[in-house]
């Protein structure tokens, strides 16, 4: 009989090479983090409670390995370059693209020799295609967002381009369980219409979350055929939530310090949602950032107890360490050893409080 898992752990899908001081003489700074990230995240912390391997999309070992890039290089029969201004598609691939596209290879290469004969979930990780379409660009210098057959391609491309990376890892890793997680960082300014032009002078208009739902059951869709497991991260905001799951998604990530009191009116209808999900059978995934990890989980606890939850149905979710998030600059934020450790040491007494 399979033992009740009571809590997962798991990372955001990046983390900050260590320093060179930090390096053993003679040892690659990328085999080393994912030597790291292996140890923390390799095995189950105790008996019920587990632990879920990322494989990170960036390291942060120059300009083109964050997140952004990273992802972008996923965006089949893509290619772009970084410009003055941010990163265009559709223009060549140029030198730090292709950067971006063997960092990702490169990182790869390293996990089959740090990971070896390891078996186990494996978290693939990218940014979602709104997210992208709000931080990228066109030949013609507007957003991608901006140009709407762009931005129904996105989806697709972005979704052939997991299922190949998928390949890759499973013929590098043969002992891995393949999982997606898909973050959507910048929906909120495609959402309300924060999105600034080339100008400055104005703004992009919002995309209403009706609009949003279909660009995300797009690229989820054509995951399912292929029987991949998928978290959406889709914002904490109810009309988003909503999205997301008349979309299909079947897992949701959401960070609990940016979901109101329950006792506000949008609150109230952002917390009903993630209740209603729960109780039709959905995961939840609850983002704990740099600060006080413990201060949203006690959040968490709080909300689900006034909406009528016991203890015991607190059982089952699972605990995401993020980076720190960096204003104004989407996909750079990297989850550092410190902030993953941090989310760790609350597995333990979260499993205690559900026992209780």
């Amino acid at each position: 009989m399979s033992r009740e898992v009571l809590v997962t752990v798991t990372g955001d899908g990046t983390f900050r090479a260590p320093a060179p001081a930090s390096v053993p003489a003679g040892s690659d700074a990328t085999l080393e983090a994912l030597l790291r990230l292996r140890s923390m995240l390799g095995d189950d912390l105790e008996e019920q409670i587990a632990a879920r391997l990322t494989l990170p999309a960036a390291l942060g070992t120059d300009e083109t390995d964050h997140l952004l890039p990273a992802s972008l290089v996923l965006l089949a029969g893509t290619t772009g370059d970084l410009a003055s201004y941010g990163w265009r598609v559709g223009t060549g691939s140029g030198l730090a693209w292709r950067r971006a596209r063997d960092r990702r290879e490169q990182i790869l290469d390293a996990a089959r020799i740090a990971w070896l004969g390891y078996e186990g979930p494996v978290q693939l990780t990218t940014l979602g295609p709104l997210t992208l379409a709000g931080a990228t660009f066109l030949g013609s210098g507007e957003r991608t967002v901006a140009d709407r057959g762009a931005l129904r391609e996105l989806p697709v491309l972005l979704a052939e381009g997991l299922i190949d990376q998928t390949a890759r890892v499973r013929r590098q890793l043969p002992g891995a369980a393949v999982e997606l997680l898909i973050r959507e960082d910048g929906i909120a300014d495609v959402l309300h219409g924060r999105l600034p032009t080339p100008s400055g002078y104005r703004r992009y208009p919002a995309i209403p979350a009706e609009e949003i739902a279909p660009l995300w059951r797009s690229l989820l869709a054509i995951l399912a055929e292929e029987e991949l497991p998928v978290t959406l991260a889709p914002g904490a905001e109810a009309p988003l939530l909503r999205a997301a799951r008349s979309a299909g998604a079947g897992s949701l990530a959401v960070d609990p310090a940016g979901l109101p009191a329950l006792e506000a009116g949008r609150g109230r209808d952002a917390w009903e949602t993630l209740a209603a999900a729960r109780e039709a059978g959905e995961a939840i995934t609850w983002v704990l950032r740099a600060g006080r990890p413990g201060r949203a989980l006690d959040h968490v606890a709080a909300s689900w107890g006034r909406l009528g939850h016991g203890r015991a149905e607190l059982a089952g979710f699972t605990l995401q360490a993020a980076a720190a998030p960096v204003s104004g600059s989407v996909g750079s934020a990297l989850l550092t050893e410190a902030e993953l450790t941090a989310v760790l040491r609350q597995a333990p007494p979260w499993a205690e409080r559900i026992r209780d």
